[in-house]
């Protein structure tokens, strides 16, 4: 029988080996002993200047386990596979390559298909370039940019690899990465990251693969229209042309506001969800590191610092997100005119600054009832951020909590330039009230955070601000037979790794 044992706690500078411990907790029980492996190895700071490693093992054994409260079975295995459905045209259309789309065709080749994949923009190589002439000089590719493009948004980020389940598909994820290069360590790090020279070289590794199996590749290839006759879509147009496949999947990122008014429009079900808008707020690490571990040592032996802190919810909730240490803000407009930030690190996380975002969620209270409410919302705050040249509103903690502009002072990010602005103009006074009130908050958790941080704005693709409508047994679109729609940009899912395991989810769906 197989169990977890948790809480197993490792001072940082002793060996570690956790299976030691194990004859202390079992007791006479470690006789029943057949096989330990790391599950899980998490890092608590909790207190400063005594990092903990905290590892989950997980055990099989002959006999049960002692009554113990760090001592749990392990679930039944979840089921990956369902009898797949056979197709007689070998060429599903995926809409998308980011992470859903490219796992969602490396379960399909599993099965003897050979989907063919559009995206709007780019291959990595040429979008890396469009987006960093955006960078220098303010060119911004409306079709190829840091939400458009081979890889997702996800490949202009941190690389986080955070699950929110530990099912047979995440597995099978973690295991597809680790096969197209990324570390072993995923798999059993809590907060396993990539970064994004990884992410990328990752990416192109698995359209390498799809394409020996016969997958084609279509770039700058958007999706204009569906035609849908009853319960089925018959075609589809991309870039004036039609194709008429037996299945199409929907991989769409949160950006794709075009795309989804056509959904509406040709009867697709989408349904308004909360979302969560703010700022980006940025320290140096070194400051970071030492709020965190206490001594600045332990970022040479654990690398850069990180936090994740959430204010008690009185009204509207408000959190960290995609905290980035030694990364980079920075700019990832994908409509003319409009402003928005994100953060992103290479592997090594070594730039002299780390940021994360400050967000606080809304809801039709604040939007309205409209289907697309939200949408219109995220818009509004990006239009108004929007400055000549794409530059960046800026502004100082302190002076955002002030109200007032702050004078010249270093800041940094990739974007085309910077502008002092009062941040506070952006958002609802409701919205500004719940983030004044968590910046406080974080302040008596790590005192400074106020005084040395520079906020860099606005933060709005948090999630998708709408949902594709799912049939719920099916998973196909409400109503329409064979579109599918799967990731986080149709609302179903939550970074890199959810994403993935949704397309790969629906993929193993459907075979040759």
């Amino acid at each position: 029988m197989k169990y977890l044992i948790k809480n197993i706690r490792i001072p940082v500078l002793e060996e570690q080996n956790p299976e030691s411990r194990l004859a202390k907790i079992l007791g006479k029980y470690a006789d029943d002993l057949q096989s330990c492996r790391i599950s899980r190895r998490a890092l608590d700071c909790r207190t400063r200047n005594q990092p903990f490693y905290v590892y989950t093992l997980e055990i099989s054994c002959n006999n049960t386990m002692p009554n113990h409260r760090d001592i749990v079975p392990c679930r039944p295995e979840d089921c990956l596979h369902v009898q797949p459905k056979k197709l007689s045209d070998p060429h599903p259309c995926i809409i998308g390559m980011g992470p859903a789309g490219l796992f969602c065709a490396l379960a399909m080749v599993e099965n003897g298909l050979q989907p063919v994949l559009f995206d709007r923009g780019e291959a990595m190589h040429s979008r890396a370039i469009a987006i960093n002439k955006f960078w220098s000089d303010g060119h911004l590719d409306l079709e190829s940019n840091v939400q458009f493009g081979e890889g997702g948004a996800g490949a202009f980020s941190d690389g986080k690899l955070t699950a929110r389940s530990s099912g047979a598909t995440t597995r099978k994820v973690f295991d597809l990465l680790i096969r197209f290069g990324a570390p072993d360590s995923i798999a059993r790090e809590a907060l396993p990251h990539l970064g994004t020279e990884r992410i990328r070289q990752i990416t192109t590794e698995i359209r390498e693969y799809l394409r020996t199996k016969g997958c084609s590749f279509l770039y700058r290839s958007r999706l204009d229209d569906l035609l849908v006759e009853g319960e089925a879509v018959t075609g589809i147009s991309v870039n004036n042309q039609i194709f008429r496949p037996e299945l199409t999947v929907l991989s769409v990122g949160n950006a794709a506001r075009d795309t989804f008014r056509m959904l509406s429009k040709r009867g697709v079900a989408l349904q308004a969800k909360p979302f969560a808008v703010g700022f980006r707020i940025s320290h140096h690490q070194q400051w970071i590191n030492t709020s965190i571990y206490g001594d600045e040592k332990w970022a040479q032996i654990l690398g850069a610092a990180s936090y994740r802190m959430t204010a008690p919810k009185a009204g509207k909730g408000t959190y960290t997100f995609c905290m980035c240490p030694g990364g980079y803000v920075i700019a990832a407009s994908s409509e003319s005119e409009g402003m928005v930030t994100n953060g992103m690190s290479f592997a090594s996380r070594r730039h002299e600054f780390g940021n994360a975002a400050i967000v606080t969620a809304v809801n039709e209270a604040d939007y309205g009832h409209d289907l697309f409410a939200g949408l219109q919302f995220q818009q509004a705050i990006e239009h108004k951020a929007y400055h000549a040249g794409y530059a960046m509103p800026w502004q100082l903690a302190a002076d955002y909590l002030r109200k007032r502009l702050s004078q010249e002072h270093k800041v940094d990010c990739l974007s085309p330039t910077t502008i002092s602005a009062n941040i506070s103009e952006l958002f609802p006074t409701s919205v500004n009230a719940a983030l004044e009130k968590g910046l406080c908050h974080f302040d008596k958790i790590l005192p400074g955070f106020i005084q040395e941080g520079i906020i860099l704005a606005p933060e709005t693709r948090t999630s998708s601000p709408l949902r594709v409508i799912r049939d719920r047994q099916n998973l196909h679109c409400h109503g329409i037979s064979n579109l599918y729609a799967i990731g986080e940009g149709v609302g179903y899912t939550g970074g890199i790794i959810s994403s993935a395991a949704d397309g790969y989810l629906i993929g193993s769906r459907f075979s040759g």
